[in-house]
């Protein structure tokens, strides 16, 4: 059974680094990671939303 690495299958399902449809892949995965570290410090904070949102308008 052949064995495929990672970004030969992000190169074939999604598209090779550069192409459209890559870029749009990597930055909608950025994006995820970045909200995923907000939360992740919001709840080691004890903060809701709404409140890291009412402390980010009074700085």
């Amino acid at each position: 059974m052949k064995t495929y690495t990672l970004d030969e299958v992000q190169d074939q399902f999604i598209g090779k680094v550069g192409t459209p449809n890559r870029d749009r892949f990597e930055y909608e995965l950025q994006i995820e990671f970045i909200g995923e570290a907000i939360k992740q410090a919001r709840k080691e904070r004890n903060l809701t939303q709404e409140q890291l949102g009412k402390g980010s308008r009074n700085s």
